[in-house]
């Protein structure tokens, strides 16, 4: 009878080692870039919200507004990403005329 064991052991083990080496790490950087995608649609939804809600000239309370509801949502609060949001808006002709504070 022949023993198979080895050659078993041997497929187990690349198989791990493909597991580890390409697979793992793809997952991980998957995760992260759906991460990224979902807080700035977060951010973006939130800036919009905090426009609607203050209107002109509050520039101070939109962005406390954006990072409390960011912070409730467990993200760590990165406001420049927030002002980015805010450029991005302003450029694509959002209506943000009331002005952000630093961003007028």
């Amino acid at each position: 009878m022949i023993d198979l064991t080895p050659i078993l052991q041997a497929v187990v083990g690349l198989l791990a080692a493909l597991v580890t080496a390409w697979l793992i790490p793809w997952i991980r950087s998957r995760t992260t870039a759906q991460q990224q995608a979902t807080l700035s649609a977060v951010v973006d939804v939130l800036v919009y919200a905090a426009e609607q809600l203050y209107g002109a000239g509050q520039g101070e309370a939109k962005l406390a507004y954006v990072a409390k509801k960011l912070r409730e949502r467990g993200y760590a609060v990165d406001l420049d990403q927030v002002e980015a949001a805010v450029r991005k808006m302003i450029a694509q002709g959002a209506d943000m005329a009331g002005g952000w504070d630093g961003m007028d």
